[in-house]
């Protein structure tokens, strides 16, 4: 298994700070903001079992999306839920690469892990190219003024769906891994600052 230079990890740790950075940098003065709010008198959860059941519908189903618009709310679900899958392969992404790595293709877990990982990276990457698509090809009229930022994290998005399915299906080693490894880190960490500038900040609230 491919590992990095101690010179690359030096690099990895200066960016993902730059990168962090850049997150909290918007996303602190929101955060302040909210904290500083007035609060309601009186406010109450109120019905824990109508708010979960809501939760899990419309967020973790993105049953309401797709009711609404089915098309582009499968797109848009897929999305979620791919995000929601590479999490922990994420994580594994950044500990391979300094040597830690948690999961295994030769374990059962990981080797499944990772082919669902792939399995959603496509629906992912086709998913993202026909919201882009629609975004800035057919423009509807009713989602308002073409936001280049939409382009640039729909082409980041993209361009972590391919390099994993690449990295997947080829198992690159030496400079072919290291070239996939870093094109896929920078992506992720290009992705990271731009989230509280885009409408995508709702992931985060």
């Amino acid at each position: 298994m491919a590992f990095l230079y101690p010179a690359e990890v030096v690099l990895l740790f200066l960016l993902l700070a730059a990168s962090a950075f850049g997150f909290w940098r918007r996303l602190g003065p929101v955060i302040r903001i909210i904290l500083r709010s007035k609060k309601d008198p009186g406010f109450q959860i109120g019905d824990i079992a109508r708010r979960t059941s809501v939760f899990v519908w419309e967020v973790l189903c993105q049953g309401k999306v797709i009711k609404e618009r089915p098309l582009p709310g499968i797109a848009h679900a897929f999305v979620f839920w791919g995000f929601c899958a590479f999490a922990l392969v994420t994580l594994n992404h950044f500990a391979t690469g300094v040597g830690l790595p948690f999961l295994s293709r030769d374990g059962f877990f990981g080797s499944f892990y990772f082919l669902l990982a792939a399995l959603f990276a496509v629906a992912v990457a086709v998913s993202i190219t026909g919201l882009a698509a629609r975004r800035f090809i057919a423009q509807p009229r009713w989602l308002g003024k073409v936001n280049p930022e939409s382009g640039i994290i729909a082409f980041l998005i993209l361009t972590l769906m391919l390099t994993y399915l690449a990295d997947y299906a080829a198992r690159p080693e030496g400079l072919a891994w290291h070239a996939l490894w870093w094109s896929h880190t920078l992506a992720l960490l290009g992705f990271l600052p731009l989230i509280p500038h885009t409408k995508h900040l709702h992931l985060v609230l």
